[in-house]
């Protein structure tokens, strides 16, 4: 076997715009326009303190950047504006930042667009999402913007990347005295698990066939790794500085790609899907919508690794852990029903299990470790529910 190791930071380093024009603001990217909030029309405006917070979510980011400014100049109303981009054509659709607002101390300020001007391209266009902020003489403003961006897969492994730009330029005046960074991490953390996919694939390379190709994923990385975690907060603070390096935060595909169950107990909040057996979090649960025990009700767990044109492959898995009924207390756990046997299904193989009546984790092993591609759970048979007749699953775990 001939082993290809695809790093993630390397492949998604071409893919993340370089801005030209960099300012002390710190506006993020993720795979977009590149830039940062810009005051368009002063030279007098300090930023003395950023506080941001940045929270990673499975299909995207989002983001609150809260600024203090002050006036070093005269009386003067600012113009600032945060770049943007929109795709030329019918419905000339804006992309990179979405639902972008600005904010006064709590009250909202009007968000309108302006185009950059000399541009030259056919097919993109900049632009600014601008507000305006009056400043008396020497006054100090605190400033907070909120936006969105969409995670943005990268084509060669399906990794993602989030970049903030923080490098100073000479929008700003002087040096930013603190800033703060707060990252929470939404997506489950055994998700992102470092691990090694695999794809049995023929091709030529300089005259030699290549049968198996291997893609190694890295579990999250945050730079400057200067953080310290708590309460689950990965927090950096920076102080008295005029920074020269960005914040980028790297993290693999999910793990579980695709969810899907055969039914889902009806719930106007959700509290019942099939993702919260991905979520560790013991205390919510599946449950099956059937009126009945669920017998024959499953879940489907798509976690082939992408491979690009090459198709997609496959994870070395030692066991599966599974956290049966509703465990958020025993009471709820004996109220409801447990799975008592279940049939597991993966490429051509279909095995059977018998669950113990527990609250706590339990494996399904294999004498060895075998590639999957996708997972199909079958509930065969129940431990029945003192009060319910609902089948339920807190959690599964896939162990590499």
């Amino acid at each position: 076997m001939k082993k290809i190791t695809l790093f993630i930071i390397v492949l998604l380093s071409i893919l993340v715009f370089n801005p030209t024009e960099l300012m002390a603001d710190a506006a993020n990217i993720i795979h977009a326009p590149g830039g940062n909030v810009k005051v368009m029309n002063s030279e007098f405006i300090k930023m003395k303190n950023e506080q941001i917070y940045i929270t990673i979510c499975e299909d995207k980011c989002k983001y609150r950047v809260e600024y203090t400014f002050v006036n070093t100049g005269d009386e003067q109303t600012v113009l600032m504006g945060f770049p943007n981009s929109k795709r030329i054509g019918r419905d000339e659709t804006v992309f990179g930042i979405n639902d972008f607002s600005a904010f006064e101390g709590s009250s909202e300020l009007k968000v309108f667009r302006k185009d950059e001007e000399n541009q030259n391209d056919k097919y993109t266009r900049s632009l600014y999402e601008c507000f305006e902020v009056h400043f008396n003489k020497g006054e100090t403003k605190h400033i907070t913007n909120t936006y969105t961006q969409d995670n943005i897969e990268s084509s060669e492994d399906g990794s993602f990347k989030a970049i903030y730009i923080l490098t100073t330029g000479a929008s700003w005046k002087g040096k930013i005295d603190t800033i703060s960074v707060f990252i929470d991490l939404k997506v489950p953390k055994n998700q992102i698990v470092n691990r090694t996919s695999y794809l049995h694939y023929e091709y030529e390379s300089d005259g030699e066939i290549i049968e198996d190709v291997d893609t190694k994923y890295y579990s999250l990385s945050i730079s400057p790794g200067n953080y310290i975690i708590e309460q689950g907060i990965y927090k950096m603070v920076f102080t008295d500085i005029e920074p020269d390096f960005d914040i980028e935060i790297s993290r693999p595909p999910l793990l579980v790609r695709r969810l899907s169950a055969s039914s889902e107990l009806e719930d106007k909040n959700d509290r019942y899907s099939v993702w919260n057996i991905v979520d560790e979090r013991p205390e919510t649960a599946w449950v099956e919508g059937k009126n009945d025990s669920g017998i024959n009700e499953f879940i489907k767990m798509d976690i082939a690794p992408p491979f690009g044109i090459m198709g997609e492959g496959s994870y070395e898995i030692e066991k599966i852990g599974i956290i049966n009924g509703y465990a958020k207390n025993n009471d709820i756990f004996k109220q409801n029903n447990r799975v008592k046997k279940l049939r597991l299904e993966y490429g051509n193989q279909v095995r059977t299990y018998a669950l113990k009546d527990t609250i706590v984790m339990q494996y399904l092993k294999f004498d060895k470790p075998v590639y999957m591609s996708t997972i199909k759970i079958t509930i065969l048979d129940v431990y029945k529910g003192s009060k319910w007749d609902d089948t339920c699953i807190s959690e599964i775990k896939i162990v590499l």
